[in-house]
């Protein structure tokens, strides 16, 4: 397991210098030359899992500086965010943090009227700030859903549904009355989320899509949000869903490659989803899985999230020899992997066995 340490960086280097390029279309970005944690078993310190940069250069910095008001910290953050491309080591934007960051905070503290009166401070203070603004439709849109609960439609009542409505279209006010934050690419995918939740018309959606994607290709969340609308729980159909895959894939291949049919579907590989099951007639295709994976391991070759989750796949298909080759990389992270069938299950599926040297 390993400890939350506090970062350590020495200096800073080009990105281009420490790892593979981050994309054909993205100059080299400023990263910490030392970031490790502590491999408590082991007794040493080793390259931080992704999750733990999630948290500690994404999500902690944020909510640190909610929870003091620093709200010029708040915005200094989102700021630089939405106008560099700064990223994790599996290629996403530090900027799809700072929402996972507030609506964290508001539901893990449940403060809700405590919440909003921060948030109405942090506007007066500064008038001008995309953030703040930001930070209420983010509000709203948790706030929704904390009134209707993650249950099926069938279990939410009816003053729930009327709550989640109410809260949804304050969401969606906070975003119209200040246009200026649709220079970011945060605001984009949430709108495209809050379409999902308000049941847009498909017009709707691929008019805010294309919005969206023209301005930012780049920013994935921008495609997860808009590929919840194809899911077939949200009225969507396996058959659709592929088609859109296909889609952002040639969209953005220049980009990534295939990576982006990998991404969005391991934003579904959940037993409730659409997960990966290597037959022939039911998507997602290991052809193109394994390319999509192929793909962002070669940008991003430090990314345990991703090494993990090609490991997930590779485990149900028939390739053992990618397992064991996968299982050998990520030995020691095996619980950080972020695997869809328990490690020990793939491990005997495929006969790999722990090297003793």
């Amino acid at each position: 397991m390993f400890t939350r340490l506090a970062f350590i960086t020495l200096s800073f280097l080009w990105g281009s210098s420490v790892q593979a390029q981050i994309g054909v279309s993205s100059p080299p970005v400023l990263r910490p030359a030392s970031v490790t944690c502590t491999d408590m078993a082991a007794r040493k310190q080793v390259p931080c899992p992704d999750s733990e940069l999630f948290f500690h250069e994404g999500q902690a910095p944020v909510q640190s500086a909610l929870n003091a008001r620093n709200f010029a910290e708040l915005d200094a953050l989102y700021d630089r965010w939405c106008v560099g491309k700064d990223r994790f080591p599996d290629g996403r934007w530090k900027l799809s943090q700072y929402e996972a960051a507030l609506s964290g905070n508001f539901n893990a503290w449940g403060a809700w009227a405590k919440d909003l009166e921060v948030i109405t401070a942090w506007q007066k203070s500064a008038p001008r700030s995309a953030a703040a603004r930001f930070a209420e439709a983010v509000y709203w849109h948790a706030y929704a859903w904390k009134a209707r609960g993650e249950g099926y439609a069938s279990s939410v009542s009816k003053e729930g549904w009327e709550l989640f409505r109410e809260r949804l279209a304050k969401a969606d006010a906070a975003m119209a009355k200040f246009p200026k934050m649709m220079e970011c690419a945060a605001p984009h995918a949430l709108r495209l989320n809050l379409l999902t939740g308000q049941g847009a018309t498909e017009a709707q959606f691929l008019k805010a899509y294309e919005e969206a994607a023209s301005k930012f290709p780049e920013y994935h969340s921008i495609h997860f949000a808009m590929a919840q609308h194809y899911e077939p729980k949200w009225g969507g159909s396996a058959a659709q869903y592929e088609a859109f895959a296909d889609r952002v894939a040639a969209r953005t291949k220049g980009f990534e490659g295939m990576g982006m049919y990998a991404r969005l579907y391991w934003i579904v590989d959940t037993r409730q989803g659409q997960p990966f099951t290597n037959s022939p007639t039911q998507p997602p295709s290991w052809r193109k899985l394994k390319a999509g994976y192929q793909d962002l391991m070669r940008l991003y070759p430090s990314s345990m999230h991703n090494l993990g989750k090609f490991a997930g796949v590779a485990c149900r298909s028939r390739e053992g020899e990618l397992y064991r080759k996968l299982r050998t990389a990520i030995a020691g992270h095996q619980e950080t992997a972020d695997m869809l069938d328990p490690v020990d299950v793939c491990d005997r599926r495929h006969g790999w066995v722990e090297s003793k040297g």
